[in-house]
């Protein structure tokens, strides 16, 4: 399971996640910079992602790209090592996102 990290999200996530999800990547360091929400989720889904944002937007977007699984961290206005232990508590549920198609998960601090 390999996570894309939304520019909402420090990069830092990537190596503080890499021993459970070591093929993660970071929409700020993979020329995904201010491309747009859009074109974030199609290559989340082009290349096997699972979209971590805490950008709401992507519920609607969701809906117009069902086959998408995303992930929302709602209400995150806390640290990155806080978002970094919210997805380690919700790794299980995470992965089992590996053998689904279209999910929608929001986690909450």
């Amino acid at each position: 399971m390999k996570l894309l990290f939304d520019e909402s999200l420090s990069p830092k996530l990537v190596l503080l996640l890499r021993d459970l999800f070591p093929e993660s990547e970071s929409a700020l360091l993979n020329g995904l910079a201010r491309a747009g929400d859009r074109r974030i989720l199609d290559y989340a889904l082009a290349n096997g992602f699972v979209l971590i944002s805490t950008d709401s937007d992507f519920e609607g977007l969701h809906r117009q790209i069902p086959k998408a699984n995303v992930v929302i961290l709602r209400s995150c206005d806390y640290p990155t090592d806080v978002a970094a232990d919210v997805l380690r508590r919700n790794a299980i549920r995470i992965a089992a996102l590996a053998d689904s198609e279209g999910v929608l998960i929001f986690l909450d601090r």
